[in-house]
């Protein structure tokens, strides 16, 4: 099946997009004109055409036969998020050749994913989790079988095969901080205490950068058959990584302002900074304009910078391809849903 192009016409992105309103509260208009507003902006300013995807049947197929082997409970439990990851890997990482990378990818993916779900990051030991790995628990043979953090760490000891050494730790250590972010969300109160204007905003991006996971799936744009000489990408690591946070942060405002989620970085960065979620949403498009400016100077012309073009691309598609931002019902685009696997 293949996919079929994700966004309007550069043309009708011009004519989709709204007046700006700034200087109103988003809660005294639409929260459709507003999100819809900075979402074709977004994607008008950045200048990035969505391709069509392919679906890799051989990748599905690899990936549920690795997760039901690892048991029938953490296979049902892990079902759910097996077509998000997919999506992801076939979206953002279309460029890898390496079968084996993207097959890390999607299981990397699934797992994080779940762990994400207060349920299921609760259920899983996670508030124990540094303490047991400083421990050895996740490198006893067979004991933990249906353990979503040891198979985690069984996936991560594999990327060091597919990606250089730096590239495999840093993804290890965003993991750790993943986690820890995950716990700093649930500490009841400590959140809504800590945002407070006008200083909170240092918290507010140390506590969205450290529960995103940007830096891993930054380095995973690099496998070691596509390019294995790290200077050649990492001074643009940060901006990457903010620009995934960034583009986040927007296309996702939408679901998250219709579910009344307030305790996000839009809405945290505007009462820390005294300005309303609109204006705030219009900071972060042109911030992310820049910063994608800045990564296209800094990778210059060539493969390395092909491989961003790619990611850059997959991670827009990724978020207006899926049912759960609800962007169908701001603009032109599909869905991707993968039901049976």
């Amino acid at each position: 099946m293949t996919v079929s192009s994700v966004l309007p016409t550069s043309r009708s992105i011009s004519s989709q997009a709204s007046k700006p309103t700034h200087g109103h509260n988003v809660s005294s208009i639409s929260v459709g004109s507003v999100s819809k507003n900075a979402v074709v902006t977004l994607l008008q300013r950045l200048q990035i055409d969505i391709p069509s995807y392919t679906r890799d049947r051989a990748l599905e197929r690899r990936a549920a036969d690795n997760i039901r082997q690892w048991g029938p409970d953490l296979s049902a439990l892990l079902k759910p998020y097996l077509p998000p990851a997919i999506v992801l890997t076939m979206t953002c990482y279309s460029h890898i050749a390496d079968p084996e990378a993207r097959l890390r990818i999607v299981l990397f993916s699934t797992l994080v994913i779940a762990l994400d779900d207060p349920k299921i990051f609760d259920a899983s030991g996670c508030r124990d989790f540094h303490r047991r790995l400083c421990c050895g628990q996740f490198h006893r043979a067979g004991e933990l079988r249906g353990d979503v953090l040891a198979r985690l760490m069984e996936v991560l000891s594999g990327m060091w095969k597919s990606y250089p050494g730096f590239s495999a730790g840093t993804v290890f250590s965003a993991v750790l901080q993943f986690i820890n972010g995950c716990m700093l969300e649930r500490m009841d109160g400590i959140c809504c205490r800590a945002v407070h204007p006008p200083d909170a905003l240092p918290f507010i991006t140390y506590r969205r950068a450290m529960s995103g996971l940007a830096d891993a799936f930054s380095y995973f744009i690099w496998t070691k058959a596509g390019s294995s000489d790290i200077a050649s990408y990492i001074q643009a690591i940060p901006d990457i990584s903010s620009f995934q946070n960034h583009a986040n942060d927007i296309l996702s405002f939408y679901k998250e302002e219709l579910a009344g989620e307030t305790g996000n970085y839009v809405s945290d960065r505007a009462k820390a900074c005294g300005k309303t979620r609109e204006e705030t949403l219009q900071e972060i498009v042109d911030e992310t304009v820049l910063l994608v400016a800045r990564i296209r100077r800094g990778l210059g012309d060539g493969p390395v910078r092909d491989a961003w073009e790619s990611f850059a691309r997959g991670w827009l598609a990724f978020h207006v391809c899926s049912p759960r931002y609800r962007l169908r019902e701001l603009i032109n685009c599909e869905y991707v849903v993968i039901e049976s696997l």
